[in-house]
């Protein structure tokens, strides 16, 4: 795996415990758009240590109108990476959902972006910012669809995220499947599935930031095996059956030129899906860098949220680009 340690390193660095930051202090300010009003707000949570979790949320323009009061919306929730919520934003991520929608390309939805706790995380539980996971599968789940016209049906949430919030968003679905119908994911930060296979240079580091940081009942203390397991999306395919997943849609990009080398881990995890037979579309893109440093991220992000809205309007984004490949496959052989 190119470059493993320094991604390794990247990764375990935030178990230790971060000074807490308020929510919004990273987010910038409100985006102007055509198409989506963006408000901010806070959760109630009993299992956050440090700081507050919070969100943003982008509602399709019309929402308030006496016309809409009715109308329910499909949602998407976003998992930063260790840039902060405003990454989404800063990056140019807003933007995109508004043209898509702009342009009638994806339906009209509600696109929520998670602020944690101490702003960065490894969304697992135990963390010194609270219980992650849990934080997002209840308390952000059901104070969103209390406070918001949004609909509560599986194959009407969805799941998506980047870096570690790519990683977050594939185990945390993979998790809870009854809860996301569709997942899509960006440069996902995806480390070994046995821990023996982390470099003996950062094992002991490793070691040290989960003392520190509380994780021994969610990974074990030395690391257990099964615990570790459990929270790495390649050990966590390992166990499922496809009918685990409950019929889910799942999307995972990684580009080439990824500077932590998470090209190869999310190649093994395409792999390893592919042969238990598990519905799912990874890209893999030539040139492409890590997260939102990379020049095709946009692009990538248009991909994904269209994969997304095609779930949420009824069809089958694994099914189309499938047939899509085979197209282009026919259509590059025919001009041979």
């Amino acid at each position: 795996m190119r470059h493993l340690p320094a991604a390794l390193l990247a990764c375990v660095s935030v178990l230790a415990a971060l000074p807490a930051q308020r929510f919004g202090r990273d987010d910038g300010p409100a985006p102007k758009l055509d198409n989506f009003t963006y408000e901010r707000g806070t959760l109630k949570s009993d299992k956050t240590r440090q700081g507050e979790a919070g969100y943003g949320i982008y509602l399709p323009k019309g929402y308030a109108d006496d016309a809409n009061k009715d109308t329910k919306y499909p949602v998407i929730i976003w998992l930063h990476g260790f840039g902060g919520s405003g990454e989404f934003q800063g990056g140019g991520g807003a933007q995109v959902l508004d043209k898509l929608l702009g342009d009638g390309k994806i339906p009209p939805l509600a696109m929520v972006v998670f602020q944690a706790p101490g702003r960065r995380t490894t969304y697992l539980n135990g963390e010194p910012g609270g219980d992650i996971e849990d934080i997002i599968t209840t308390d952000l789940v059901q104070q969103l669809e209390q406070k918001y016209r949004l609909k509560a049906e599986r194959g009407q949430r969805a799941l998506m995220g980047v870096s570690m919030g790519g990683m977050g968003a594939l185990k945390i679905a993979m998790h809870h499947p009854d809860l996301f119908g569709t997942v899509a994911v960006h440069s996902a930060a995806i480390l070994p599935a046995n821990p023996e296979d982390v470099p003996a240079d950062y094992k002991g580091m490793i070691q040290r930031q989960i003392e520190r940081g509380g994780l021994d009942k969610v990974l074990g203390n030395p690391i257990d095996k099964a615990k570790w397991q459990e929270q790495m999306p390649l050990g966590i395919v390992a166990k499922m059956k496809p009918e685990d997943l409950k019929g889910m849609f799942l999307y995972f990009d990684a580009g080439t030129e990824d500077r932590y080398g998470f090209c190869p881990p999310n190649e093994a995890l395409d792999k390893a899906m592919t042969e238990k037979g598990m519905k799912h579309v990874f890209r893999k893109v030539e040139g492409g860098g890590h997260a939102w440093s990379s020049p095709s991220m946009k692009e990538c992000l248009a991909v994904s949220l269209q994969f997304v809205g095609m779930a949420f309007s009824g069809k089958d984004p694994v099914a189309a680009a499938e047939a899509e490949a085979k197209a282009k496959a026919a259509a590059a052989d025919a001009a041979k």
